[in-house]
C-alpha cells in the first residue's frame, strides 16, 4: 500500500514525521490529536519529516557534515524500551540526513541499526530482507531510494496506528524531530553562509507546538509526561520566537537542543 506523501509546507498539523507517531489511550488506542486517514488507511504525520527538513537542508547548498549523526555503534547500548523508542527516532532523522546527502554506506548502517531497534521493540514488519534488497538495488539513485524507504516508514506508520503501540510511536517522534533540529542547528552555526538555513530553524517553532500538544494530550503515560520536562527547556527558547531569528537566537537554541539530544543518545 502507497502512502500519499505531503508537500513540504502541508503545515504542521497534517504533514508527517517519517516515522511514526501513532495510536493513544482512548478508544482503539488512538492518539488524541487530528491524524487523518487517507483512503488507503495510510495515516498523515503530525509535524513535517525529517526528509523534508532535510531535503530543505540539501537545497539550501549545506554541505555534509561527517560524523554529526548518532553512531550506530550505540545502538547496543540502549537497553530501556524508552531509550530504543526515542534513539529509533534519532536515528530515523539521521537515516534522512544520509541518505539525502546520498551517502551510500551510511544509508544501509543507519537502516541495519533501524531494523535491529524496531526488532527489538516489535514494530519491525516493515524492516525485512525485501526492503534492503529493494535500498541496494536502488542505492545509486537517491529520489527512488528516499520514495522505498520513506513507504516503508508510511506502513510502519499504519502498523503502529493499528497495533496499540502509541507510546513508542511518541517517544520516536520526539527523537526523530530533536535529531533534527540539532543537525539543523549544528550546520547552521557552523557555517559561513547560513542563509535559507536561519530560516528553516525559526520555522521549527510550530512543530514543536504541535508535538507538545501530541505529549500534552496522551501524557496519561509516566513515559510521555516525561517527554515534557525534557523537551521544556527548547519549549521556553522557542517562545521568543516570532518569524525569523538571527545567528544569536540559533546559537542559543543549538545550545538547548544540544543537552537535550544528549540526554538522549548518552
Amino acid at each position: 500500500m502507497k502512502a500519499k506523501r505531503m508537500s513540504a509546507n502541508a503545515a504542521a498539523l497534517l504533514a508527517g514525521a517519517l516515522m511514526v507517531t501513532a495510536c493513544g489511550s482512548q478508544q482503539g488506542k488512538k492518539i488524541k490529536l487530528a491524524t487523518e486517514q487517507t483512503e488507503e488507511t495510510l495515516v498523515k504525520y503530525p509535524i513535517p519529516t525529517a526528509y523534508e527538513v532535510m531535503n530543505l537542508i540539501n537545497r539550501s547548498g549545506a554541505a555534509y557534515i561527517i560524523e554529526i549523526t548518532n553512531p550506530t555503534d550505540k545502538a547496543e547500548s540502549y537497553l530501556k524500551e524508552s531509550s530504543k523508542a526515542l534513539n529509533l527516532g534519532v536515528y530515523s532523522a539521521d537515516l534522512a540526513y544520509v541518505t539525502t546527502y546520498n551517502m551510500k554506506q551510511e544509508t544501509m548502517d543507519y537502516l541495519k541499526t533501524l531494523k535491529n531497534l524496531s526488532d527489538d521493540l516489535y514494530v519491525s514488519a516493515n524492516f525485512n530482507v525485501e526492503l534492503a534488497r529493494k535500498v541496494e538495488q536502488n542505492i545509486e539513485n537517491k529520489d527512488t531510494l528516499i520514495s522505498i524507504i520513506s513507504q516503508a516508514f508510511d506502513e510502519t506508520y499504519s502498523f503502529l496506528e493499528s497495533n496499540g503501540k502509541d507510546n513508542i510511536s511518541i517517544q520516536v517522534l520526539t527523537g526523530m524531530w530533536v535529531e533534527g533540529l540539532y543537525i539543523t542547528t549544528y550546520i547552521t552555526t557552523t557555517s559561513s553562509n547560513p542563509g535559507d538555513m536561519l530560516q528553516i530553524v525559526a520555522n521549527q517553532k510550530q512543530p514543536l507546538e504541535t508535538l507538545k500538544d501530541i505529549i500534552e494530550k496522551n501524557s496519561d503515560a509516566p513515559e510521555i509526561a516525561a517527554l515534557l520536562t525534557l523537551l521544556s527547556p527548547i519549549i521556553d527558547e522557542y517562545s521568543s520566537v516570532e518569524k525569523t531569528v538571527d545567528m544569536v537566537k540559533v546559537q542559543q537554541i543549538h545550545n538547548v537542543i544540544e543537552n537535550i539530544r544528549n540526554q538522549i543518545i548518552d
